[in-house]
């Protein structure tokens, strides 16, 4: 009878995933070249304290998700399987964690992906909607007529974020140029 293994699944914070990410994009780096990376790339739309990337490292080392030599880190095996399955799962309401996979979305394949822009798809058109709903209760007088500019940048930003989005779908499903 053959014996069976145990999968543990580890759940990853999304710095976690990130330093992950990144460790698998950049290779073996050390802490202060790995915030160099962030600082350079993924900094734009992601970007951790120095402190807690640097606190992430040893224990990602600690849990075996990632090896350390001297200064430097790297991803272990153990470590690639945890980041494909963060990769892999889909975050209802995760907004900068969706922009994070995307970004690293070289890492896993286009059909995931299209999976995560239709949850960024129906996070945004239930926020949407609500915006949509407190509109009419807007009598745009007294403090009503402050909320209203920003009643109107989040439906208009929210109506970009559709666009953007059905682009990025059709993007996907051609496929990397």
């Amino acid at each position: 009878m053959p014996s069976t293994q145990q999968v543990r699944t580890v759940r990853l914070t999304t710095t976690e995933g990130a330093v992950l990410a990144l460790l698998a994009i950049e290779g073996e780096r050390s802490p202060y070249e790995l915030t160099k990376a962030v600082e350079r790339s993924i900094g734009h739309i992601w970007s951790p304290a120095k402190s807690g990337l640097y606190a992430t490292l040893p224990r990602l080392a600690k849990s075996g998700l990632a090896q350390r030599r001297g200064r430097r880190y790297r991803i272990s095996a153990a470590g690639r399987a945890a980041l494909d399955d963060w990769l892999t799962t889909v975050e209802p309401g995760a907004r900068e964690t969706f922009f994070l996979k995307l970004f690293v979305g070289g890492l896993t394949t286009p059909d995931v992906l299209a999976e995560h822009v239709e949850q960024f798809v129906a996070d945004i058109e239930e926020r949407l909607d609500v915006m949509r709903s407190i509109e009419p209760t807007n009598s745009n007088t007294g403090h009503d007529w402050y909320h209203r500019h920003l009643l109107r940048y989040g439906i208009e930003r929210a109506e970009h974020e559709l666009e953007w989005a059905a682009g990025v779908g059709r993007a996907l499903r051609r496929g990397p140029q």
